[in-house]
């Protein structure tokens, strides 16, 4: 009997041995098996994260996408030739030293009109007379001399262009407050300024930037010899942002902003940022700066790709009507990507489309859908498309689709016999079929697509 149950205990203690390592094989196995399933799958969904709102999607389709197409001195050309043949864009180095009393009271009435739709402020109510008539008179006309002679400064915050000398917002619909018609532009730090005046509560100045002219918050600009100023702006070795924005020493710089600069110390970069001074005056700081990845030393070279790359780095990007909220707008999107090769063009989509130079692709008002589309095919990636008051990015043709990106506010989409608006408010990808407010689509709407680069 002792035996039998020694038996019986051995056989019970290898039978569960055997069932362990059995159940103990598979376990592992199994183990594999997943992780080789968790492996294919990370894999899988790499390759499906690679989609229409990625920049590489659209590169890859690109033939020549690394070609130059323009080199630094070939850009500085048609810069320079672009402000020869439109009186938009004004090289500030070569203004006259004084302004003349017409031209400038001329200047500024041109530029700061009162409305003559209804407008509301922020509270919703209706903007009156009287208060338009406050406005009118901070312009400070009656104090404009015969003469002025021309200051300098530069922007040492990301401020703004205004319509009017007043940081109140004005709308044309009530309670839409993304659309503040007194917005005109954003300026970016290190941004020459051509000075003509002040307000009569001394707080704004009246002047322009190469592409722009308005009233800017003095506070936000720091004044300087002309020499000087310009000094810096053309320093041979700088560094421009990259990156969609980046916050330097507490103040915000936007793609394509230039920083001379003062030392390559390799890992790091001093530069130069300008900072105004209790008085006014321009002070200059000398910063070390480590976030290599948001810059580059000297413009990006101007190719297809890089041109995408820019672009979708403001995919997603809030919109911001006139430089609103700190983000962009249609047509600064487009700026904004071209200064980081060294363009310095128009400001609005109007001027950028009808006024910049460029290689020409025509959609003339004939053509019907069929007829646009089939001229897309011909039209180059990275190419600039113009429709009445919209600017876009042609990016290629998938499955039998042309695609754009841009900034904009949004798009009116079917539902039963009528039009509804859809809501984007940020840089997106679309097709370029997508509709406006009369059913036409964008692309039926488009004038000319333009290519920044000589014929």
């Amino acid at each position: 009997m002792k035996i039998k149950h020694k038996f019986a205990t051995i056989f019970i203690l290898l039978s569960i041995a055997i069932f362990l390592i059995k159940t103990d094989e598979p376990k592992m196995a199994d183990s594999a098996v997943n992780m080789d399933i968790s492996t294919r799958t990370i894999k899988d969904t790499k390759e499906k994260e690679l989609s229409i709102s990625d920049a590489e999607y659209w590169i890859r389709k690109i033939e020549d996408k690394d070609k130059v197409l323009m080199d630094e001195a070939a850009i500085i050309k048609f810069n320079k030739d672009n402000f020869s043949q439109y009186e938009g864009l004004k090289d500030l180095r070569n203004l006259n030293p004084y302004i003349k009393k017409d031209e400038l009271i001329s200047l500024i009435k041109k530029k700061s009109q009162v409305p003559k739709s209804k407008r509301y402020n922020k509270n919703g109510n209706v903007v009156t007379k009287e208060y338009y008539e406050k406005l009118l008179s901070n312009l400070n006309l009656n104090m404009v001399k015969d003469k002025t002679p021309i200051r300098y400064g530069v922007a040492v915050n990301r401020t703004m262009i205004r319509t009017f000398p007043t940081f109140d917002g004005s709308y044309k619909i009530k309670g839409d407050l993304e659309f503040d018609r007194f917005m005109e532009t954003a300026v970016y730090p290190w941004e020459p300024i051509a000075i003509y005046s002040e307000s009569k509560d001394r707080e704004w100045y009246f002047g322009s930037t190469y592409n722009y002219t308005g009233w800017i918050p003095k506070k936000d600009i720091a004044e300087g010899e002309k020499d000087v100023i310009f000094n810096y702006i053309d320093q041979k070795d700088f560094l421009v942002v990259v990156d969609k924005q980046i916050i330097i020493d507490k103040v915000l710089y936007d793609m394509g902003v230039k920083l001379p600069l003062v030392q390559d110390k390799g890992s790091s970069f001093l530069v130069n940022l300008p900072k105004r001074d209790n008085d006014g005056s321009l002070l200059i700081e000398t910063i070390e700066l480590d976030s290599l990845g948001s810059f580059n030393k000297g413009y990006l070279p101007y190719t297809k790709e890089n041109l995408l790359k820019q672009a979708f780095k403001l995919y997603g990007e809030p919109y911001g009507w006139g430089g609103m909220n700190n983000t962009r707008d249609c047509s600064a999107f487009l700026l904004d990507i071209h200064r980081t090769f060294g363009f310095e063009l128009p400001r609005n989509a109007s001027e950028q489309g009808q006024n910049s130079l460029g290689k020409i692709y025509e959609f003339k008002g004939n053509l019907n859908l069929e007829g646009r589309l089939k001229v897309l095919d011909s039209v180059t990636p990275g190419t600039a498309l113009y429709m009445p008051g919209h600017a876009m990015l042609y990016i290629g043709k998938d499955n039998e689709k042309h695609y754009m990106i841009h900034q904009f506010a949004g798009h009116y989409e079917k539902q039963g016999n009528k039009y509804v608006y859809k809501r984007v408010m940020k840089t997106e990808v679309t097709p370029v079929t997508i509709k406006t407010s009369t059913g036409k689509t964008y692309i039926e709407n488009v004038y000319v697509g333009k290519e920044f680069s000589r014929n």
